[in-house]
């Protein structure tokens, strides 16, 4: 009889139920396990359940119809749906279609079934649903076949004509080594024209051979064909053996390439020492044996190094070769060599591994690979070849590890636990000596199964334990869990239970491993502790301080009374992690890191931290919390209290403050007292300069020797340095006011560009000196403001000098004139008058570029400042001009800074001056 077939039969008509059934069971040649409902979520169930082979399905089903039944149960199974036959009393063609596409395999109308109907269509669809399972795996295995074919294949088809002449071919297929042999991807092949792809397959003639192959229907096979192939990304040339074959109106193909095999034959031929050369350079021994004579007939030179002999010193030994060399173990269960062979096939490879004794006595040991060379003319082997490999390392390796194994056996019989192997589809378990030490039996006097050690579990912790399990074996891989268990002296042990669980490929668990420990004194002394604690809480709610107990964790566990009061906590809320909600949140983190320095080292804990009154008031404690530990010195709980310091940490501050100020007072004076000195230095040698210039012509002109041109060079330089002394002198004079609040300005109407032209033609001289170009941009458009001429004069004359300054020979100064409705961007060193936020409706923009020296990004935000030099190199002045410079914008209302892209790039400074009617600031 065929394998027995399980039937599920939905349908909300008991009778009709009735009669499947029925006929089901009179078939003589199924025997069927049938299942029925009514519903279609109800059988939906019933298929995850049981996956039946069949089912006959009821169009119209109380909740659902058959088309969304099959939607259903298509989405349910992955597309891997049992055989489903629609049965319906309504012969309508078009709900036929509709199941027939939805993935029914048959369909019949009720009131027309006959029993014989019936089974031969359960059995035809169920047939042919292995049938096409069956080509399926057919198709699955040939193109596994084909892709894991180590030769090239290709399957292509004619491209003709209207004449119906060959053109061309397409590609239709082609495996992973064809496309490693073209270096082309399928993607690249696919559906391709092959001329297209090969661009020498017409040149080559192997096109018309091809195209012989179709027409005449007679196969091509060519040996070792060298063929040159263009492809669109390179050329290749191989040597191949291909076979092609009519298929259709077009050709399959298979060819190997042998290109390698030919590239070898060659060297072969070229020299015969290639292959001694092999021989010796192999890392193992080469040798070739004659079972006739008894002895080997060749060796390589690696026998010398392996075993310390020469390869003559071998041979000569003759068949007293393994006797004298073997290790007489080894000799012993070694099969003789000359019988060993007789049953062995051409190709086929004996290995063997033993013990060797070095020329220096040493014991090595070897794997030798062996095969038959030759054999007599009857058939029977004449010599081996083969290869031995020293593998003593390896053998060392594998005593390691077998010593490894031992060590491990002998660590689970001396820690004090169990452990354990479930086979949970067997219900067996595997037990070590542990057992003994933690319940008192030996492994005789239990049963190896799981409900032994239930049966041995306190009746009070089984339900407990079997919950604990089932959910672990629903959604877990690791598991731990303590109960009780009997001891063999009727006496309850508190364990440990650990373990990872094993699941097949269903995610259904099949084994579990892990070690079951014996807790009963930890336990002990967790109630002796719980014990103590509560004689902490009757202590702690009469203490004035804070005071709490926690797990090692950090978990409170008690607080006192006085903790409620402070924080306003209830205890529920404080417990836990909840003291963190009352702490201040910068002293969350650094509180946390002193409690995991504390676990980790087990010492005391101590650290400052705010807390949170009732009234929303922060105070300052001192939180000390001494650890509980066990015998083991491990950390269980930890008492502490945390004591009130806010006074202490208020005067504290107050001291740190006050000795802040004193430190920056005293600061602020040394920087005040450099810059004094700095300053009078700066001011003595920019005025005693000019002097000695001035004395020494002085002294010459007394002599009465020059002659005019000396005479005048003499009265120029006096004339210049004393104007230089007066500039600095007036520069002087200018920043007292200045600090002083005594600078005045006389307003008039000024027309921008004329003074601009008045300031370059002040400096011209200068710039032309050092071959400077100075060059002007003025909109002659914007009109008079009201400044004062001669201090306006001076920003310029400044900026306009210092740009030629610091500007070396050949370079470039630039001056712009123009108008601007908005401020500059604050990225620059910028100089705003006080009291002004609002930007300017119109302002008068003139700027002064240079391509000098630059300013370094550190130097910018200072230029402004007074007796500031800007620059390393002194180029003289007592650097005050731009802080001058600086103050008489601001008094005009305007502004002034500086930007430079870096040192050598230059720098550009941008006065801003209010086109209104009046100024911001007065005389």
């Amino acid at each position: 009889m065929a394998q027995p077939l399980t039937i599920l039969i939905i349908d909300d008509s008991p009778e009709d139920r009735q009669a499947y059934r029925r006929y089901l069971l009179q078939d003589r040649e199924h025997s069927y396990t049938i299942l029925e409902e009514e519903s279609g979520e109800g059988a939906l169930a019933l298929c995850r359940q049981f996956q039946p082979d069949g089912i006959l399905l009821d169009f119209l089903l109380p909740d659902l119809d058959g088309l969304e039944f099959m939607a259903e149960l298509k989405q349910q199974t992955q597309g891997a749906m049992p055989v489903v036959i629609m049965l319906t009393g309504y012969g309508n063609e078009v709900v036929a279609v509709q199941a027939m596409k939805s993935g029914v395999q048959d369909y019949l109308v009720k009131g027309q079934t006959t029993a014989e109907r019936l089974r031969s269509t359960i059995h035809s669809a169920i047939k042919n649903a292995q049938l096409r399972q069956e080509l399926q795996r057919s198709e699955e295995r040939f193109r596994t076949s084909v892709e894991n074919m180590l030769d090239c294949f290709g399957i292509y088809s004619a491209i003709r004509n209207e004449t119906a002449e060959i053109v061309d071919f397409q590609v239709d297929y082609v495996n992973a080594a064809a496309c490693e042999f073209n270096r082309m991807s399928q993607e690249e092949q696919q559906s391709k024209s092959l001329c297209k792809i090969l661009l020498n397959f017409r040149e080559s003639g192997l096109f018309n051979e091809c195209c012989q192959v179709v027409e005449t229907g007679k196969p091509l096979a060519k040996e070792s064909l060298t063929y040159t192939s263009f492809n669109s990304k390179q050329q290749l040339t191989k040597a191949v053996d291909i076979r092609i074959t009519k298929m259709g109106d077009g050709f399959v193909a298979s060819w190997r390439d042998v290109t390698e095999k030919k590239q070898a034959e060659q060297r072969l031929q070229e020299s015969q020492r290639f292959i001694e050369r092999i021989a010796e350079t192999t890392p193992g021994i080469l040798y070739v044996y004659d079972l006739l004579e008894a002895r080997n007939i060749y060796l390589n030179g690696q026998v010398n190094k392996l075993l310390g002999y020469t390869p003559q010193q071998i041979q000569d030994m003759g068949a007293e070769f393994l006797i004298n060399l073997m290790h007489p173990d080894d000799l012993a269960r070694s099969p003789v060599i000359d019988t060993r062979f007789d049953t062995v096939k051409d190709g086929d490879i004996l290995e063997n591994e033993y013990r060797m004794r070095h020329a220096n006595g040493e014991w090595r040991w070897f794997c030798s690979r062996d095969t038959v060379f030759t054999r007599n003319a009857d058939g029977s082997p004449h010599q081996i070849i083969g290869t031995t490999f020293d593998i003593t390392e390896r053998k060392q390796v594998e005593e390691k590890l077998r010593l490894s194994n031992e060590r491990f056996q002998l660590a689970a019989a001396a820690v004090n636990c169990l452990i354990y192997d479930w086979d949970i589809e067997r219900n067996t378990v595997d037990r070590t000596e542990g057992l003994t030490r933690i319940l008192g039996y030996s492994l005789e006097e239990t049963q190896a199964t799981h409900q032994w050690w239930r049966e041995q579990t306190h009746p009070e912790d089984r339900e407990l334990l079997g919950n604990y399990f089932r959910a672990m074996s629903a959604n877990q891989n690791h598991y731990a869990v303590e109960y009780r268990t009997l001891h063999k002296d009727q006496q309850y042990r508190y364990v440990l239970d650990q373990g990872v669980i094993k699941r097949n490929a269903k995610g259904q668990p099949v084994r579990a491993v892990g070690s079951t420990t014996d807790i009963s004194d930890r336990k002990h002394a967790e109630v002796a502790l719980r014990q103590s604690e509560e004689r902490y809480r009757y202590l702690s709610d009469a203490m004035p301080q804070l005071v709490w107990i926690c797990n090692a964790s950090g978990e409170y566990e008690h607080v006192n009374q006085r903790w409620c009061e402070f924080t306003g906590q209830p205890i529920k809320e404080a417990l836990g992690f909840g003291w963190t909600k009352v702490l201040h949140p910068e002293d969350i983190q650094p509180a946390i890191q002193a409690w995991v320095e504390s676990v980790r080292t087990g010492e005391l804990y101590e650290h400052e931290m705010r807390y949170r009154r009732f009234d929303g008031i922060y105070r300052w404690h001192l939180a000390r919390g001494l650890p509980i530990k066990d015998e083991q010195g491990r950390v269980m709980k930890w008492f502490g209290t945390s004591t009130d310091i806010d006074d202490r940490k208020q005067l504290e501050a107050e001291r740190n403050l006050l000795l802040q100020l004193e430190q920056t007072a005293r600061a602020e004076a040394e920087a005040a007292n450099r810059t004094k000195d700095e300053f009078v230095a700066m001011v003595s040698h920019d005025l005693r300069s000019p002097l000695n210039a001035i004395l020494g012509w002085a002294k010459i002109l007394r002599t009465r020797q020059l002659d005019s041109d000396n005479m005048n060079r003499a009265l120029e330089t006096i004339e210049s340095n004393a104007k230089s002394q007066a500039k600095l002198l007036e520069d002087l004079l200018d920043m007292s006011r200045i600090i002083r609040g005594k600078l005045q300005l006389e307003f008039s109407q000024v027309n921008l560009g004329a003074i601009i032209g008045v300031a370059i033609e002040t400096v011209y001289p200068s710039a032309n000196a050092k071959n400077i170009s100075l060059e002007s941009t003025l909109d002659r458009s914007i009109p008079a403001i009201s400044a004062d001429i001669n201090r306006l004069l001076q920003v310029l004359g400044n900026i306009l000098s210092n740009a030629i300054k610091f500007t070396p020979p050949g370079g470039r100064v630039e001056v712009r004139l123009s108008t601007c409705s908005k401020s500059t961007s604050p990225d620059s060193a910028l100089s705003t008058p006080d009291g002004l936020n609002a930007p300017l409706s119109l302002t008068a923009l003139i700027q002064v570029s240079d391509t000098g020296i630059g300013i370094s990004p550190e130097l910018l935000p200072h230029v402004f400042e007074r007796y500031h030099q800007g620059h390393s190199t002194h180029k003289g002045g007592l650097g005050l001009g731009l802080a001058i410079a600086r103050h008489l914008v601001e008094l005009h209302g305007g502004t002034i800074q500086a930007t430079s892209p870096g040192v050598g790039q230059g720098a550009t400074f941008t006065v801003k001056l209010p086109l209104s009617a009046k100024n911001l600031t007065g005389v």
